[in-house]
């Protein structure tokens, strides 16, 4: 089996490298809003570029970017909570679901007139609508995107994320917003819940309400991503109809499995709220083994990455990263103070 293979072990345990470095350095100042995926990745491209990667170790490499990626993203799915979505009322749902809809269109739009090859106006769309690099991640497998494709999004997404923490530290010090509409125009825009919770905590009473908004946003990730990865295999079906695609193999059932997790810990809490305090310390625990799934697929994806075709598109994508994300928030501050209010 390959698995037995030591080459496939040392490509596996290569990835495993990156991400525990990734985890640990995201924990340092000034990382911390770049996350463990992003790091891991830059890792991955890192060790691409200045140690040698031996054409064997590719097996094991492989393993971690598509089948732990998978795993990992099935366990994230215990990060939802649906009671607290149930809370959260049809405003913040329509919210959630506007901010996807006009960010596929827009980034789509803007992608295509900055004219961005492949499935990078789509990644970039899912990075900013949806949850980061969670998403993308997600979302590449079920796109067939290539390597260099996700490479090249999730750390735009990233530090344009960490920027826009700063922006609205600045600008929340300076316009007072009420808290409850500051909290949810934050968790309507971010990429990241760490950077919703990073410029909530210091405001009173806009941690609660900003996290509702973007895990309102996470939620909506499994039905979002299996979407596109249907509608990709209807564009290359042979007769380009929803059953030619439903008939055609490798569907992305894996965000319907991190759909089922999140359904199967609400449904827990709600059944035995005696336990509460032991289903908490369970999900904190699979969280952290989750991440660590994904960081090594994402160390995957960097070591596999050709650095050609990342400087072939990197200016423009970040233009319709920045570009895109300011029309997001546009239409998210108009949706909040005067729909929400």
């Amino acid at each position: 089996m390959s698995y037995r293979c030591p080459h496939f072990r040392t490509g596996v345990a290569a990835t495993a490298c990156c991400a525990v470095a990734g985890i640990n350095l995201s924990r340092l100042p000034g990382l911390q809003h770049l996350g463990p995926l992003t790091l891991a990745l830059l890792l991955g491209l890192l060790w691409r570029a200045f140690l040698h990667v031996p054409e064997n170790q590719h097996l094991g490499i492989g393993f971690s970017a598509k089948t732990l990626l998978r795993v990992g993203i099935v366990l994230l799915g215990v990060r939802l909570d649906f009671q607290l979505l149930a809370q959260a009322g049809v405003k913040i749902f329509l919210l959630g679901a506007g901010v996807i809809i006009v960010g596929l269109i827009l980034f789509n739009a803007l992608g295509n007139w900055f004219g961005l090859s492949g499935n990078l106006p789509m990644l970039i769309a899912v990075d900013s609508s949806i949850c980061g690099a969670s998403a993308v991640a997600a979302a590449a497998p079920a796109m067939n995107a290539r390597d260099e494709e996700t490479a090249l999004v999730i750390p735009i997404g990233s530090l344009l994320g960490s920027v826009a923490v700063l922006g609205y530290t600045f600008f929340e010090t300076w316009a007072q917003l009420p808290p409850r509409l500051y909290g949810i125009l934050t968790g309507a825009t971010l990429h990241e819940i760490a950077q919703v919770m990073a410029v909530n905590a210091a405001v009173p009473g806009a941690l609660e309400a900003g996290t509702v908004s973007k895990l309102m946003r996470v939620v909506l990730l499994a039905p979002v991503v299996f979407g596109i990865g249907v509608w990709k295999q209807m564009r290359s079906a042979k007769g380009g109809r929803l059953r030619d695609a439903l008939a055609m193999p490798n569907k992305p059932w894996f965000v319907l499995g991190f759909l089922a997790v999140g359904a199967a810990c609400s449904l827990c809490q709600w059944a035995l709220p005696g336990l509460g305090a032991s289903l908490e310390s369970i999900k904190s625990e699979t969280v952290t083994v989750a991440v660590f799934l994904m960081a090594m697929a994402m160390a995957g994806v960097g070591i596999q990455t050709d650095f050609a075709r990342l400087r072939a598109d990197g200016a423009k994508s970040v233009a319709v990263a920045v570009l895109g994300w300011i029309g997001l928030v546009t239409f998210a501050a108009v949706f909040v103070f005067y729909v929400v209010k």
